[in-house]
């Protein structure tokens, strides 16, 4: 176990409980206590939350936040808005991607998206990204609602991988082989709504992936020779087709999608994959002096996934909208956004923290579960293994394990900068394990961070955050990637 970890783990849920203060007192008061005798109250519970932590949050986000408000002061947001979208009512919108990172992994691309492309209330999204050392990824995806008159969403979408560095990992572990892949993925979704209000929907996917996986071009990435994980029953290095089936049921009642302030969403999920023959691979692909084939398996390759994610987002204040208008945002900005280091580090009046930055504070918490359970015991492929790496979240590492079973607890302390930015202090577990009854905190990890997200009233764009394992390591992340993602 990381005890260093540990001890700031405590400390964030320590941070989480005075914030959590104010709002549990205010709401245990009884009628008979006075309105002057609240304010004492909530003043002196609140005293070190406003002078020394929410300060302290400040200056932590300042190097992040500060480029991005100098951006959106100076009509960045805005012209980009007016460059990147097109056609009558702005439905179609082009804009650019990238991921710099040293090495392969450094992306350009570009998303391209249409609203009402073919018929009314559908949207269409393409996606092409072309990595440095010529690895190439499409994406497209075609949505329609109301689907031929009925309260029904259907749904295509493939994908296209063509990935020299492409990798497996050992499960239960984080140690990883290269494996190239040029893989297609194909896949037909249709949704119905279970309720009249829409909050509680069933979902039905299928699919067909096609694998083409290919043996390293260096001995030192191959596990082609060894006991400790079985080529021919995992498929490793060999062709296949997969063809997933199953359902889903979620249930939301977030006010948005992408930025949300109060709520809850559950989603329990489920498919069955049956798993054709492999390929098969000759030896001598990777080692020339040995002869022969790897023999073929016989084992049933089939398996089952399920995944449960709970997610709530803890709204504290009596503003009716977390959104900042535009009268709202000079305001605030007069008592804690005009983000100088000066005004970051400055002692504030708990009232005026009351009546801006307390009353827009959201707190977000996510329970996530992951398993596969397979037809015959070390038959499933590879790629079966659900991973947990800084997108399950657990943002302070760079690595990631795969296992049979994995389970996850994010929380996220967010609240408002500016108009567009949200300052965020998060806080993440993780645990996996070999059978779904064999939990052990000798497979605990955990990570802690901070950092900004950047969004527009009611559409998210990208985050920036710092994420760190313990004292012994960091993980930069810049994504589009919503939350918990």
């Amino acid at each position: 176990m990381n005890w260093h970890g540990t001890t700031w783990s405590l400390f964030l849920l320590l941070f989480l409980f005075v914030l959590i203060m104010p709002v549990c007192a205010e709401e245990s008061t009884t009628d008979k206590e006075s309105t002057e005798q609240k304010s004492e109250n909530s003043s002196i519970l609140l005293w070190p939350f406003s002078h020394i932590i929410q300060p302290a949050l400040n200056v932590a986000i300042y190097p992040f936040a500060a480029p991005v408000r100098y951006a959106l002061n100076n009509g960045l947001m805005d012209k980009s808005v007016d460059l990147v979208t097109f056609g009558k009512d702005r439905k179609i919108i082009v804009y650019p991607t990238m991921n710099l990172k040293p090495g392969s992994q450094t992306q350009l691309g570009f998303t391209y998206r249409h609203r009402s492309l073919i018929f009314d209330r559908d949207y269409f999204v393409h996606q092409m990204s072309l990595y440095a050392n010529g690895d190439l990824y499409l994406s497209s995806r075609y949505s329609k609602q109301q689907l031929l008159g009925f309260p029904l969403v259907g749904s295509f979408r493939y994908k296209l991988y063509m990935d020299s560095d492409d990798n497996f990992i050992i499960p239960g572990t984080k140690e990883e082989f290269i494996q190239p892949d040029s893989s297609l993925h194909l896949e037909w979704r249709l949704g119905m709504p279970l309720t009249e209000s829409h909050k509680l929907n069933l979902e039905f996917n299928i699919g067909q992936k096609f694998i083409d996986a290919s043996p390293p071009t260096s001995k030192k990435d191959s596990i082609l020779i060894d006991d400790k994980y079985d080529i021919a029953d995992r498929g490793l290095y060999q062709s296949n087709t997969q063809f997933p089936f199953g359902m889903s049921i979620v249930y939301d009642d977030l006010d948005y999608a992408y930025a949300p302030s109060r709520g809850s969403r559950f989603i329990l999920s489920g498919n069955y994959v049956h798993v054709h023959k492999y390929g098969g691979l000759d030896y001598s692909s990777i080692y020339s002096d040995i002869p022969g084939e790897i023999e073929k398996s016989h084992k049933n390759h089939d398996f089952i996934s399920n995944a449960i994610v709970f997610q709530h987002y803890f709204y504290f204040g009596s503003a009716k909208e977390y959104i900042l208008s535009a009268t709202e945002t000079r305001q605030s900005r007069k008592f804690y956004t005009d983000f100088s280091l000066e005004n970051a580090l400055r002692v504030w009046h708990p009232e005026n923290l009351m009546e801006t930055l307390l009353e827009r504070r959201v707190l977000a918490v996510q329970f996530r579960m992951d398993n596969i359970w397979e037809m015959e015991k070390g038959g499933a492929p590879y790629n079966a293994f659900p991973r947990m790496n800084a997108r399950y979240p657990l943002r302070g590492y760079g690595d990631a394990w795969a296992a049979y079973h994995l389970m996850g607890l994010s929380m996220e302390y967010r609240w408002p900068v500016d108009r567009y930015v949200d300052g965020v202090i998060f806080d993440e577990y993780g645990l996996h394990a070999p059978e779904i009854n064999e939990w052990s905190f000798e497979r605990y990890y955990n990570s802690w961070g901070f950092g900004i997200r950047v969004r527009m009233p009611n559409l998210y764009l990208f985050r920036v955050q710092v994420g760190f394992h313990g004292l012994h390591g960091i993980n930069f992340i810049m994504t589009i990637a919503p939350e918990f993602k």
